[in-house]
């Protein structure tokens, strides 16, 4: 007899999510990064400024979290800060070229990472797979 979870969308997506991640995940705390900073610097890369609002809900994390982690990350110089327009409220956040430099390094071996996990998927069903998986992100976010 099959479980329900077997056959359930969103269990076999974290489950998928959470074995394909783990060592991805370890080899970034190897390099003493933790996997926040990465999201963080894999979104602003090479060139994208955001405010801290749109990084956090890019990265999965509350604001508050954030800008902790943007403070973080402009004193250990991957990151720098600036106010948009003149306006101290609104913040715009971006990668300093050290950050450009190390989430380059990080995002070749995430790319290398992601072609090792797909091994002998077909090009059509990896496009396929990241089409869905798009799509439900999408209505996912309509829904909320």
């Amino acid at each position: 007899m099959t479980r329900f979870i077997d056959n359930y969308l969103l269990y076999l997506m974290s489950q998928a999510s959470a074995s394909a991640s783990a060592i991805f995940h370890e080899d970034l705390a190897q390099r003493g990064v933790p996997v926040t900073t990465w999201r963080i610097l894999a979104c602003l890369y090479p060139d994208q400024a955001m405010g801290i609002s749109e990084l956090a809900n890019h990265c999965l994390a509350k604001q508050p979290t954030m800008t902790r982690q943007i403070d973080r990350l402009i004193e250990q110089g991957f990151v720098d800060r600036k106010n948009e327009d003149g306006d101290r409220r609104r913040v715009k956040v971006s990668l300093t070229v050290t950050g450009i430099k190390l989430a380059g390094t990080l995002i070749k071996q995430a790319r290398d990472h992601e072609a090792d996990l797909l091994g002998d998927i077909t090009e059509e069903d990896k496009v396929a797979l990241k089409s869905v998986l798009a799509k439900i992100m999408l209505r996912s976010e309509g829904a909320a």
